[in-house]
């Protein structure tokens, strides 16, 4: 795929279709569960620009209808998330200069965002990280609105909608390939998964998340360089 290196929002809009077109079907499918648990429209909205991360707002459904505490949905979710951390320290260069743009693109960087981010020229991150982030928050809020407003209506006609994110992160994840030729975080990634899925069946994706971290904190530093670059 070759990037359009104008910094515009109608290129920023062409950068993230796959996302919008990810989120779109799991946005969706988040509203409607969502609806479906009980959750106030409000309260499911708001989440979308407060919380904004998929797997944590998917999680905090159950968390929702079995009445949990503040404090369990609060650690829950902040463990969820603590991958973003890392996102952060790599974009920590190519932050936006404006304080205030430089806000909502740390808390709107998400998965798929930083994964179109590290496809591009470092002198077009920049310029482009704030739009694409407020980008992928707008495109998760609409598609849960929709979601909320459909319900349960056709649920039943359209299956497994929530299959659309592992897609998506697919489809990231050989763009990524294309445009850093680095197979190693890939390698990893998987190495957590399967040893994930042989420790739990109830949260693997958070497991795999530990493992990976644990990975790559002992391996040595030639491993994660690629020409004299981490």
């Amino acid at each position: 795929m070759s990037f359009n290196t104008e910094n515009s929002w109608k290129s920023a809009f062409k950068l993230t279709i796959p996302i919008f077109m990810g989120y779109l079907a799991a946005g969706i499918a988040y509203g409607m569960l969502a609806t479906n648990a009980g959750m106030p429209a409000w309260f499911t909205i708001v989440m979308c620009f407060t919380v904004f991360s998929g797997t944590a707002q998917y999680a905090a459904i159950p968390f929702f209808v079995s009445g949990a505490g503040v404090v369990s949905v609060f650690l829950s979710t902040l463990l969820m998330s603590l991958r973003f951390i890392f996102y952060t320290l790599n974009m920590h260069s190519s932050l936006p200069k404006e304080k205030l743009n430089r806000f909502f693109a740390l808390s709107y960087l998400t998965d798929e965002n930083f994964g179109v981010l590290t496809t591009l020229p470092q002198e077009t991150r920049q310029a482009m990280m704030f739009k694409i982030s407020i980008l992928g928050m707008s495109y998760w809020t609409f598609a849960t609105i929709v979601g909320i407003l459909l319900g349960d209506s056709v649920s039943q006609y359209i299956p497994n909608l929530d299959f659309a994110l592992p897609c998506l992160f697919a489809i990231l994840a050989y763009e990524q390939y294309s445009s850093q030729k680095q197979w190693k975080p890939i390698f990893i990634a998987l190495i957590g998964f399967l040893l994930a899925g042989q420790i739990t069946q109830t949260s693997v994706l958070l497991v795999a998340i530990i493992i990976a971290i644990i990975i790559v904190a002992f391996l040595p530093q030639s491993f994660t360089e690629k020409k004299g670059q981490v």
